[in-house]
């Protein structure tokens, strides 16, 4: 299951912009999940003779920090690529058909397993590419879905904000917010903005961005509810999620083997 499935916002970003062909021959995607943290989460058993084993896990810091180690976690691809990546595969129709990467823990040398920093670039076919990093030393992009085609640019920003940017603008470049709710495939546009700025949202507010989230989880749990009580078909199912669970998947080993591989 993936929430950006069930937002009006990406609802409308695909309908809108994607299909009706508004960014024309779409050869490039860029996606982004920068933080600044080291993802390590603090705690301690909830008694003396805690037994993690019990569980699964050696010790309790394993249970706590699972994400940090390769027997249970395939670390920032799946957690944060895969969701990205669905996004791409949604709006490209397609699946990646080879990846390569590079990572490593860069930053935090306290026994974590995962890497902290990762970059990947998947190919797609007809020519076309995703490049996805995710980065713990600087949070300064936040994250972001970025699609850059031969007539405009679409970016998504933290699941709440659509931005259009018009191709050959010149140095400005007129900025338009779709709309949060579906309705029509695009909203108003705003006044324009340098082109080199990711423009005003007009979306959300942060208090509005927290409510399409939860709003967009809430569709997608009452559409996975329907789907077992009374077999309505849901948004993304495993058909579209194995897409990018293997290919985030082969990320990691394409970094360990230091090689391009196959989806």
């Amino acid at each position: 299951m993936e929430a950006r499935f069930y937002s009006a916002l990406y609802q409308s970003a695909y309908e809108g912009i994607i299909k009706a062909g508004l960014l024309g021959d779409i050869y490039h995607s860029r996606l982004a999940w920068h933080r600044n943290g080291n993802w390590r989460r603090q705690g301690e058993p909830p008694s003396k003779d805690y037994d993690p084993s019990k569980w699964g896990y050696p010790t309790f810091e394993h249970l706590l920090n699972w994400r940090l180690y390769w027997k249970y976690s395939q670390g920032l691809f799946a957690e944060l690529a895969s969701h990205q990546l669905n996004v791409a595969n949604w709006f490209f129709d397609s699946k990646p058909e080879a990846v390569s990467a590079s990572g490593g823990v860069y930053r935090f040398k306290d026994g974590r397993e995962v890497y902290d920093h990762v970059y990947a670039t998947f190919e797609y076919t007809h020519g076309r590419t995703v490049v996805f990093s995710s980065i713990e030393s600087n949070a300064f992009d936040d994250y972001y879905e970025m699609f850059m085609g031969t007539k405009g640019t679409l970016i998504i920003i933290r699941e709440v904000e659509a931005l259009l940017f018009e191709e050959g603008g010149g140095e400005r470049s007129t900025s338009v917010a779709v709309s949060p709710r579906g309705e029509g495939p695009a909203a108003e546009t705003t006044e324009t903005q340098p082109a080199n700025r990711p423009g005003t949202p007009t979306t959300a507010t942060p208090t509005q961005g927290q409510v399409e989230r939860r709003a967009s989880s809430r569709s997608e749990v009452e559409r996975f509810c329907a789907a077992v009580r009374v077999g309505t078909p849901i948004a993304c199912g495993p058909d579209r999620a194995i897409g990018s669970a293997v290919a985030c998947t082969l990320a990691n080993h394409a970094i360990a083997k230091k090689t391009r591989l196959t989806v």
